[in-house]
């Protein structure tokens, strides 16, 4: 993968409001998320309507309009007619488009990938990413405990060259395994190792394509899971927890998606990134694992 900047984050999401509303909705304990996710946010608007948001406040601040368009959801029933909503919102009637799903939580990564395989390939110069999900009936609470989904958007510019204000990311490389597992049985624990085992391996990846080791890079950014949970990723990877860099967990929950790329927004914004420093980057679904390497400018 070539380089590829990411600029101009911004994001929508729904309205705040506590874990402990959920009693009586599920079967799983809510204990360890009242108390280690907090909040969630859910919506009334329809996930189109989100995405056009999120993409109208990256738009407003961006120099040039985008040439082409991708948009990420895994739950909008209606796809199709929602890109068409949304360009038409956004005034891109003429302007090409595609959508990205498949990997639930995890399609980060790939959007980014097809992003900049169109840049580089001078099909377009500048893409407009909008990633946007609501949870679905009866799905806020994730498999295993791990999260709450929250309803919301986030929208960035993606270049094959730096622009020149506000903070931005390079993407230098993408690693990513898979493995479907449809009939495998287990418990919870067994998952969790399974998932651990393609995150390690989809670090090594990157790290030998790109000549570098974790030392490289003094911070890791992993999905918004209850902070025990990303902790116990972290120590099962062998990597130091003091590397987490923890997104809005307690304010946004999990975002699909779209939280990794809220968090490097926040984290820039705050000034806790600043200029050189180097992060892991992780995004996963069911069945996949991917990492990207990214440097903040």
């Amino acid at each position: 993968m070539r380089d590829t900047f990411l600029s101009f984050i911004r994001y929508t999401c729904g309205d705040l409001r506590k874990v402990s509303e959920l009693a009586g909705t599920t079967t799983e304990d809510l204990s360890p998320l009242v108390a280690e996710i907090v909040h969630f946010r859910e919506s009334s608007q329809d996930i189109w309507e989100m995405a056009a948001a999120a993409a109208e406040q990256t738009l407003a601040d961006a120099a040039a309009p985008p040439d082409f368009v991708v948009y990420v959801s895994e739950n909008d029933p209606d796809v199709a007619g929602s890109l068409g909503r949304i360009l038409d919102r956004l005034g891109l009637v003429s302007v090409a488009h595609l959508a990205v799903s498949g990997q639930d939580c995890g399609n980060l990564a790939p959007a980014v990938q097809v992003a900049s395989d169109a840049i580089h390939s001078g099909r377009c110069d500048r893409v407009l990413l909008v990633l946007a999900d609501r949870a679905a009936s009866g799905r806020r609470v994730m498999a295993s405990g791990l999260s709450v989904f929250s309803d919301g958007a986030a929208a960035c510019v993606i270049t094959r060259d730096p622009v020149r204000d506000g903070p931005q990311f390079r993407v230098v490389g993408t690693g990513s395994r898979t493995a479907i597992r449809l009939d495998a049985g287990g418990t919870a624990e067994q998952g969790i190792l399974a998932t651990v085992r393609l995150a390690s391996e989809s670090i090594a990846d990157l790290l030998g394509a790109l000549g570098r080791g974790r030392d490289d890079f003094p911070y890791v950014v992993m999905p918004n899971y209850r902070p025990d949970a990303q902790k116990f990723l972290m120590a099962a990877m062998k990597m130091p927890v003091q590397k987490l860099l923890l997104g809005p967990v307690t304010d946004l929950g999990h975002c699909f998606s779209a939280d990794t790329l809220i968090t490097l927004h926040q984290q820039a914004a705050s000034g806790t990134l600043t200029t050189g420093d180097r992060l892991l980057v992780a995004t996963s679904g069911p069945h996949s694992w991917s990492t990207m390497a990214v440097e903040c400018l």
